[in-house]
C-alpha cells in the first residue's frame, strides 16, 4: 500500500486537536469569537478524552467567606511543590468561578444543598470546601454539556482522525498532517492557529486510561515548542484493584465523604503518617504511604490496600457515591457493607507543553490547554483542579487562537513536515526487513518497566535500568519495528507503532529528568534523596529541540522558578520544611 498519494486539503481559521472538555471549550470559545473551527479527535468526541471519567468535582466556587482565589492559589502551589507557573495558577484560581454558570447554560447540573446553594466538597490538599460536583460523575455531566454546545454551534468535527505532525511555515504552526483512521485518507489541514488539547502522557505507565499516550507532548516538541516537569507523574492513591474487572480510579469523593484507608491489621494508617489530614492528604503523599504499607507486608491479600465506607450511612453512599456503589454491586460487592481493595496507579502526568497564561506555547501559532500542558499543577496536581484547568485554559486558548487568526500574516505556502511522516509509515509496512518486530510486546514491556522503575518509589538503579532499556530499544528494536496488518482502515497496529516513536522520546526525557532531580518533591519521590531541597532544586527542567547542520537533538535547560505571585517564604505552612518531601 502507498501513502505517497496527494493528501486531501482542508482549510480553517482554528484547528483544535483533541476531543475532551479542554478541546470542546477551546472550540466553542474560538467559534464564539467568530473563527471558523475544525476539531480532530483520535477517538470520538466526548468519549475518547479523559474528561468523561472525572468523578469527584471541580474547584470552581469559593463558598466559605474565609476562602479566596489567593488561598486556592497557595493550596495549589503547596501541592505542586512550588514548581508551578505562578501566573498560570493566578489565572486558574481567579477565573474559574464564572464557569459554574457557563456550564449550567450549556445544560450541566450541579448538586445543590437544601437551601438551593451549590453543594461543595473538600478535596485532599484544599483548605476549604470549594469543589462543585454532580455526585461522583462530574466529568461525565460536564462533558455532555460541552458536547451539546459543540453540536449546537455546528462546529466541524473529524472523529477517529490522528494528528501525525504539526505543519510549519517558516517558524510558526500552520495546521497539521493527519490520518483518518476510519477511511484511510491522509489530510493536510491548513490552519492559521492550532490548539493542542490532547490528554497527557500517563499512558506511558499502566494508566487507567488508554487515552493518555503522549501524542500532544511529541507533536509540540517535534514542532519546536518546549516541554517541562516530565519527572512528575501522579499516581491516584485509590485505583480499583480487586475484584479484577472493576476498572478505573475509585473517586477521591470516596475519601471526601468519609472513607477510610486500612491496612491488613485494620489500622487507619494515614493517622500515623499525617495525623491532621489523614486520608485527605494530597495524592502524592497518600500514594507513597500506601506503597510503604504494602511493601512492609501490611497490604491486602491481592497486593493492594483496603478502602472502606462501610461505617457510613448507606443512604449517603447510594446518593453521593452512586457510580462506585453501582459498579461494585455489579461484581457482587456491596460497599455499604464491606471494604474494597485499592492500589495507587498512574493517573496524571503533571508535566507537558509549556504554555503561558494566554495558552501560547513558544512556537507562534501553536496554543495548548488542559492536561497536555505543564505549569498549572507543578510537581503534583490537587484533586478537582484538572476540571478547572480544562475550562479556564480551554476558553483562553480558544479566544487567543481566534485573535491570532485575525492578526497573523498570510502564510508563505512553504509547508514543512509531511514528507518525513509519510516515509516513516511506508517503512513500517516494509516487511522485507530481516526479523521484523511487532509493536505489542515492545509496548507492554515498556509500560511495565515504567511502573516498576519510575513509579511511586524511585531509586537510581531502577531509573538507570529504564533509561538503558529506552536506549537499547531505540537502537536495536525500533529500526526493526513493522506493521503486519496491511489495512489502511482502522489499522490500530499502525497507530500503536507510530506511538512507539513518541513513547521512546518522552520516556527518555522522563528518565533523564528524574535522574537529574536529586531530591523528593511532589510526585517525584526518591528513596536515596527523601528530602525536599529548595536551595538547589526550586527549578524546572525544560526540554526543547535544537537543530544544527547535520544534527537534530533534544536538549534540556534548568531554569529557576519565577515566584511572581506568592513567594515560598510567604506561605508558613510550606516554607522551611525539610522533611517530609511534600
Amino acid at each position: 500500500m502507498s501513502w505517497s498519494s496527494e493528501p486531501e486539503t482542508l482549510r480553517t481559521d482554528v484547528l483544535v486537536i483533541g476531543g475532551g472538555a479542554a478541546a470542546c471549550m477551546a472550540a466553542v470559545s474560538a467559534h464564539q469569537e467568530g473563527a471558523r473551527v475544525l476539531m480532530v479527535d483520535k477517538g470520538q468526541l466526548a468519549k475518547s478524552g479523559c474528561s468523561p471519567n472525572a468523578h469527584g468535582g471541580a474547584a470552581l466556587f469559593q463558598k466559605d467567606p474565609n476562602d479566596s482565589w489567593r488561598v486556592h492559589a497557595e493550596d495549589t502551589l503547596m501541592s505542586g511543590g512550588f514548581m508551578n507557573d505562578q501566573e498560570v495558577v493566578r489565572v486558574l484560581c481567579s477565573e474559574g468561578r464564572k464557569f459554574v454558570h457557563r456550564l449550567e447554560e450549556y445544560g450541566a447540573l450541579w448538586d445543590r444543598d437544601p437551601d438551593g446553594s451549590y453543594a461543595v466538597r473538600q478535596f485532599g490538599g484544599h483548605r476549604f470546601k470549594r469543589s462543585v460536583f454532580s455526585a461522583d460523575e462530574t466529568g461525565h455531566e460536564m462533558m455532555n454539556a460541552m458536547k451539546r454546545e459543540v453540536f449546537r454551534r455546528n462546529i466541524q468535527v473529524l472523529n477517529e482522525t490522528m494528528a501525525l505532525k504539526i505543519v510549519k511555515d517558516e517558524e510558526r504552526a500552520v495546521g497539521a498532517f493527519c490520518w483518518d483512521i476510519g477511511t484511510g485518507r491522509l489530510i493536510d489541514i491548513q490552519a492559521t492557529a492550532t490548539i493542542l488539547a490532547t490528554a497527557d502522557a500517563a499512558g506511558l505507565w499502566p494508566s487507567a486510561s488508554e487515552r493518555q499516550r503522549g501524542d500532544g507532548f511529541y507533536l509540540a516538541l517535534d514542532a519546536g515548542a518546549e516541554l517541562a516537569d516530565l519527572e512528575f507523574i501522579q499516581y491516584h492513591p485509590t485505583h480499583a484493584w480487586w475484584p479484577f474487572g472493576v476498572r478505573g480510579s475509585v473517586s477521591e469523593s470516596f475519601r471526601i465523604e468519609g472513607g477510610w484507608l486500612l491496612n491488613s491489621e485494620g489500622e487507619r494508617f494515614m493517622e500515623r503518617y499525617d495525623p491532621e489530614k489523614k486520608e485527605l492528604a494530597t495524592r502524592d503523599k497518600v500514594s507513597v504511604c500506601s506503597y510503604l504499607e504494602i511493601r512492609e507486608g501490611r497490604g491486602a491479600p491481592h497486593g493492594g490496600i483496603y478502602a472502606s465506607v462501610a461505617h457510613l450511612p448507606a443512604k449517603v453512599i447510594k446518593e453521593r457515591l452512586r457510580v462506585i456503589y453501582r459498579k461494585y454491586l455489579s461484581y457482587g460487592y456491596d460497599v455499604t457493607k464491606d471494604p474494597i481493595e485499592i492500589r495507587p496507579r498512574p493517573h496524571y502526568h503533571c508535566g507537558g507543553v509549556r504554555a503561558n497564561a494566554r495558552s501560547e506555547t513558544t512556537l507562534p501559532g501553536l496554543y495548548a490547554a488542559g492536561a497536555v500542558t505543564a505549569g498549572v499543577h507543578g510537581a503534583n496536581r490537587l484533586g478537582s483542579n484538572s476540571l478547572v484547568d480544562i475550562l479556564v485554559f480551554g476558553d483562553i486558548a480558544g479566544r487567543s487562537a481566534a485573535d491570532y487568526a485575525v492578526r497573523a500574516p498570510a502564510p508563505s505556502g512553504r509547508r514543512q513536515g509531511a514528507a518525513d511522516m509519510v516515509a516513516r509509515v511506508e517503512r513500517l509496512f516494509d516487511l522485507a526487513e530481516d526479523k521484523p518486530l511487532p509493536t505489542a510486546p515492545m509496548r507492554r514491556r515498556h509500560v511495565e518497566w515504567m511502573d516498576s522503575r519510575l513509579g511511586v518509589l524511585r531509586n537510581p538503579e531502577g531509573m538507570r535500568e529504564m533509561l538503558a532499556e529506552v536506549q537499547r530499544t531505540r537502537e536495536e528494536e525500533l529500526p526493526r519495528l513493522r506493521v503486519f496488518d496491511r489495512s489502511r482502515i482502522y489499522n490500530f497496529e499502525l497507530r500503536d507503532a507510530l506511538e512507539m516513536f513518541y513513547r521512546l522520546d518522552v520516556e527518555d526525557m522522563v528518565c533523564r529528568s528524574a535522574l537529574m532531580r536529586t531530591e523528593s518533591r511532589g510526585s517525584h519521590y526518591r528513596e536515596d534523596y527523601p528530602r525536599r531541597n529548595d536551595r538547589e532544586w526550586l527549578h524546572n527542567i525544560v526540554w526543547l529541540r535544537r537543530s544544527s547542520p547535520g544534527k537534530d537533538e533534544f536538549v534540556h535547560e534548568i531554569r529557576p522558578v519565577a515566584q511572581t505571585v506568592i513567594r515560598l517564604e510567604d506561605v508558613p505552612a510550606y516554607a522551611g520544611q525539610d522533611t517530609p518531601w511534600h
